[in-house]
């Protein structure tokens, strides 16, 4: 009955002095293997993700923070979700992150779909790749938003600095995770 596998219950009385809480999903065999096949699917996009990725940003973890040269005003962090994000109310942060010097890159950003009324530009070494704002986008999830990186950016290079400067009134972020891509061939 149990999937993927089978559970071992233990009787109420034998669990006296533990602290314990069971939650169960009760499944017809096609919701499950809906819920397998999506479950297969994400794991698959993680490891495209992951082949692909140059360099990744801890959004959250000092050290990852501190390598990549975190830097900026008015920032702060925070946890939603499970995740940590950074933004910067009325201001401005940056992270220098890896590229490759002769291929075509991408930027690909974690955000809440939730955020209300955000505006801010994304930048590349100080020229602008994107303006981006989140308006309850994807309520209830986080979504990804991926961004090309002009080669002229890029070529010769092996690292760029990613900048999110907030619209004046508005908030940079919430960024969730920041990766650098190699484009799919």
């Amino acid at each position: 009955m149990g999937r993927p596998h089978d559970v071992e219950l233990t009787p109420f009385y034998a669990m006296h002095g533990q602290r314990y809480s069971v939650y169960w999903d009760f499944l017809t065999g096609e919701a499950w293997q809906q819920r397998e096949a999506e479950r297969e699917a994400e794991e698959a996009r993680r490891k495209d993700l992951d082949a692909r990725t140059v360099d990744s940003v801890v959004i959250g973890d000092d050290a990852s923070e501190t390598a990549h040269s975190l830097a900026g005003e008015n920032t702060a962090i925070g946890p939603h979700q499970g995740l940590v994000w950074r933004h910067a109310p009325g201001g401005w942060f940056s992270y220098t992150v890896k590229v490759l010097p002769d291929a075509p890159m991408e930027l690909l950003c974690t955000y809440w779909g939730g955020e209300h009324q955000r505006a801010f530009d994304v930048l590349v070494d100080d020229a602008r790749i994107a303006e981006q704002r989140l308006h309850n986008d994807k309520p209830g999830e986080f979504f990804e938003q991926a961004y090309p990186l002009p080669p002229e950016l890029t070529q010769g290079r092996e690292s760029v600095t990613v900048t999110f400067q907030a619209h004046p009134d508005n908030t940079a972020g919430g960024v969730f995770g920041l990766r650098t891509l190699k484009v799919k061939p």
